[in-house]
């Protein structure tokens, strides 16, 4: 269905100050969120003209799964001359995959319609619809695509998938994630700095590391709501073990938030408020900035506001919760 060259971008040398542009779930659809083109194109312009050196994109890129919104987000990306792995990084959401609620009717219809989502032919779409970005990066795994390490500049980005199948008891909407074993188990064997080639990893993974509950002002019964349907599981775990990578960041999205935060000390960017929903309701992204031999991380709002109000996307929409930090020095 889709083709591309095996053509690559020349890049900077290891040592040179380098930036990373982070976004997450921007929801492309043609039917249900036209608005999110928009603010897509702009957002993406905009990270360009500020000299962007790679950018990296944590999921939810379409919003419905559909090949038609692959082949939009194909031809925006094309556009912007960013179809290229020197140049882009693209990890799948759980909307890539199984899509979504988009209606207040596909409330009741999408539980049933969930469990006939063929998933592995689902995330075989997904690779074939990026595959340039794929090109020359080191695959752990002989039998599929994650986790994968890619060399960008001064760093070594870890793609990952956190997308579960579906069922019933753990994944019954499909928006939890949790890392697989298989992944688990190859990150473990990345124990010597070498297997990183001297460059300082950093993970791409769609699913978030918040505490919901925690952060949550609403009732019980919302609570209950959001930890059967919007989990990341083992988290602690899987935090830890970035730890003894030697992570220096994890770009996540997932929960519609520009944010950083340090759960159990490690360093979290997450870039899903970037075109809608954020309760700063501008366009955004992520900052990583490699400089002198350090990396500083800050949220870049633009002075425009999201393209028209787009409608709440059920099981994605949050409320307001305490301010974080727009920058941290590493």
């Amino acid at each position: 269905m889709f083709h591309h060259e095996d053509s690559l971008a020349a890049t900077k040398p290891a040592g040179a100050s380098f930036t990373i542009a982070h976004l997450s779930d921007p929801h492309l659809s043609r039917q249900y969120y036209r608005e999110h083109i928009k603010s897509f194109k702009i957002l993406l312009r905009t990270i360009l003209d500020h000299g962007c050196d790679h950018l990296v994109i944590t999921g939810d890129i379409v919003s419905t799964g559909d090949p038609n919104d692959y082949y939009l987000a194909r031809t925006i990306l094309t556009t912007f001359g960013l179809m290229d792995s020197k140049k882009l990084t693209i990890v799948p959401g759980n909307h890539d995959v199984f899509g979504g609620p988009h209606r207040a009717v596909d409330v009741l219809s999408f539980p049933r319609y969930i469990r006939t989502v063929d998933y592995h032919r689902r995330l075989a779409l997904f690779e074939e619809a990026f595959a340039e970005t794929f090109i020359g990066v080191r695959r752990l795994n002989t039998d599929s695509l994650f986790p994968f390490v890619k060399e960008a500049g001064p760093y070594a980005i870890i793609g990952l998938n956190s997308i579960l199948p579906w069922s019933l008891w753990d994944n019954p909407l499909g928006s939890n994630g949790m890392v697989s074993d298989d992944q688990i188990s190859l990150l473990a064997g990345l124990q010597n700095p070498d297997d990183f080639g001297g460059r300082i990893p950093l993970v791409a993974i769609h699913h978030h590391f918040n505490d919901l509950n925690d952060a949550s002002t609403d009732s019980s019964v919302w609570r209950r709501i959001e930890s059967n349907t919007m989990r990341m599981k083992r988290r602690r775990k899987t935090l830890k073990l970035f730890a003894s990578l030697g992570v220096q960041a994890v770009m996540h999205g997932h929960v519609h938030r520009n944010e950083l935060y340090q759960p159990y000390g490690e360093q979290l960017a997450n870039g899903a408020g970037a075109v809608c929903d954020d309760p700063v309701a501008r366009l955004k992204y992520n900052c990583l900035t490699y400089d002198g031999g350090k990396t500083a991380i800050e949220i870049n709002t633009l002075p425009i506001a999201f393209q028209t109000p787009s409608t709440a996307l059920s099981f994605h929409h949050f409320r307001s919760v305490e301010p974080l930090p727009t920058a941290v020095q590493l």
